[in-house]
């Protein structure tokens, strides 16, 4: 018996399609290289990269049928790191105003 909750392991063929598209962000990536990146079958991808295109974090070319991440996506990387230099600016005041005369 699996101890992976539900809402996790269906979740899961989707993170894995997008953590493998990160991969590829410039080139993009077939289908095929998302299933072999993923260890998984083109029908898995292709419902996985349906849902991501839904949610606006991939796209797929027209020209290439190669799919690409979103700046919908890439931009929640920045938003990691503002969340930390947020942080790390009020720790740098608190230690100056403890430490200045």
């Amino acid at each position: 018996m699996s101890t992976t909750p539900p809402t996790t392991k269906s979740a899961q063929p989707v993170l894995q399609v997008m953590e493998a598209l990160c991969g590829y962000a410039e080139q993009g990536a077939t289908n095929k290289d998302l299933a072999e990146a993923c260890k998984t079958t083109a029908v898995v991808i292709t419902r996985a990269t349906q849902t991501l295109i839904a949610f606006g974090w991939c796209r797929k070319s027209d020209e290439t049928e190669r799919f690409y991440p979103t700046a919908k996506f890439t931009r929640l990387t920045f938003l990691v790191a503002d969340s930390f230099n947020r942080k790390q600016r009020e720790l740098d005041d608190r230690r100056h105003s403890m430490t200045s005369y």
